[in-house]
């Protein structure tokens, strides 16, 4: 009686102390978040609603992020707090705002913020300066996309005034607006306009052969660009080294645009499987943007993506390594360790270490990707992380793991492009590959122990035969099935 007594004392006293650590850890942590949340009022009320605003447009790659993002400048306006025309990170939200409505298909949305825009452009520069005609052009497209063709063309025809009043009537920024203005027309039945409008195009395209200033040259670079969208890759890469030759003769060795043009021309050289010169090209991009920006700016992270992978192409994966680590650590300073962005590098890292054989570190890097990528909901992003971290199990042996990973990217795959897509195709055969890959082993493994099994047995029956003791038949053992 004595000793269960005993027992309940030390049970409550063990309860009482492991109840007062509870409380002190409960406390623990609950002092640590308040002072998180303090730091994080502190560092919000720093912070005006415009520039909440910019952050959250700028990082938003879901629509329910840009949905807040709008739900909080639906606010700000409402409290009658005024745009500033000077915040050119603002222009560019806004920007971004009425991109993710096009691509909504929501346009009268997207033309509000479009106009919203341009007044701001016109209150910081005035009304006709050359920075208006690209938002010109865009809003022109919306409302022609609205059936607002009338609108559309007195837009397109501003545009063309200021080109034609602070450039010249043949200037290459005249080119896209023409184009449009012929469209309109011939929607309007009036195809000879169009015919002359066309003839205009092929008039301006000859003259700009004999362009020789930078500004020049950052025209030409644009027109090869649109030429390039348009499938002419022939001539977009004459215009882009033509760019090129303009501003080595005319522009100094730091020119903004050559950054541009080289970046263009690099990636038509990794089209054409030539990865040693877009290497090249981009490595002048490169030196050229720090010289002018520092060595961590936001600008160099498109230059650097690409220079990685031009390294991988190489089959050079320790030279792309160091351009991927430091690309990191600034996508992760610009954009947040949870944005799509980081997952993009944590996937090329992944890629990366895989290629080197370096399994671990890679899986590694395959799984803190992969958790962004679900949580974003980003299906593209999502199967190529499934397929490599598949791809490194395979390789590991772990070919049970690497089946499955490899399945649900298969399903990603049927999902978004359907099961007649040659990508699935292709995808399909891999994961037949793995399966049969897996029953072999599977195969093997029931093998090796079923061997195993008879040999215990043989080695039993030889040990007892030497003591002289009477031999009994060994009792069935299941041979397992291996998953």
């Amino acid at each position: 009686m004595r000793s269960q007594t005993t027992w309940k004392c030390r049970q409550k006293r063990i309860f009482q102390v492991f109840a007062s650590r509870q409380r002190q850890l409960f406390f623990v942590v609950a002092a640590l978040s308040l002072t998180l949340w303090h730091a994080s009022l502190r560092a919000e009320e720093n912070e005006s609603p415009w520039e909440v605003f910019i952050r959250l447009t700028l990082q938003a790659n879901t629509p329910d992020a840009m949905a807040e993002a709008e739900a909080l400048y639906q606010q700000i306006s409402q409290a009658g707090t005024s745009l500033d025309p000077d915040n050119t990170r603002l222009v560019w939200s806004l920007t971004r705002l009425a991109g993710f409505h096009r691509r909504q298909n929501h346009l009268p949305q997207a033309e509000k913020y479009q106009v919203q825009v341009l007044q701001l452009l016109e209150k910081q520069f005035g009304l006709s300066d050359l920075l208006l005609v690209e938002p010109l052009n865009e809003l022109a497209i919306t409302q022609f996309a609205q059936g607002r063709i009338s609108l559309s063309r007195q837009t397109l025809e501003r545009a063309l005034t200021i080109v034609e009043e602070m450039a010249n009537p043949n200037h290459l920024l005249t080119v896209g607006i023409l184009k449009q203005l012929a469209t309109i027309h011939l929607a309007q039945h009036n195809p000879q306009k169009a015919e002359q409008l066309q003839q205009r195009i092929a008039e301006v395209q000859e003259q700009a052969l004999m362009m020789e200033t930078p500004g020049d040259a950052i025209i030409l670079a644009r027109q090869a660009r649109r030429q390039l969208q348009e499938g002419n890759k022939e001539l977009a890469s004459s215009l882009f080294q033509q760019s090129k030759d303009i501003l080595m003769e005319s522009s100094g060795p730091y020119h903004s645009a050559r950054v541009e043009v080289l970046s263009s021309l690099a990636q038509l050289s990794y089209d054409d499987g030539d990865y040693a010169q877009s290497v090249e090209l981009l490595r002048s991009a490169l030196a050229i943007s720090e010289n002018m920006r520092g060595t961590n700016h936001p600008d160099l992270v498109p230059v650097l993506i690409k220079l990685a992978t031009g390294y991988q192409k190489m089959g050079k994966p320790n030279q792309s390594r160091p351009v991927l680590t430091r690309t990191l650590s600034l996508v992760e300073n610009l954009y947040g360790k949870d944005h799509e962005k980081t997952a993009e590098i944590l996937l090329a890292m992944g890629d990366n270490l895989r290629l080197e054989n370096q399994l671990e570190p890679a899986v590694d890097y395959y799984n803190r990707g992969m958790v962004i990528f679900r949580r974003q909901n980003s299906d593209s992003g999502l199967m190529r992380t499934l397929l490599g971290l598949s791809r490194t199990q395979q390789m590991q042996g772990k070919t049970g793991s690497a089946v499955r990973n490899h399945q649900e990217a298969l399903e990603i795959i049927a999902k978004t492009v359907g099961d007649q897509d040659p990508e699935y195709r292709t995808a399909y055969k891999e994961q037949a590959e793995l399966v049969a890959e897996l029953e072999e082993q599977q195969r093997a493994a029931r093998d090796n122990f079923a061997n195993f099994i008879q040999k215990l047995e043989f080695l039993r029956i030889k040990l007892l035969s030497l003591g002289d003791m009477e031999i009994k038949p060994m009792a069935a053992v299941a041979v397992p099935f291996l998953p």
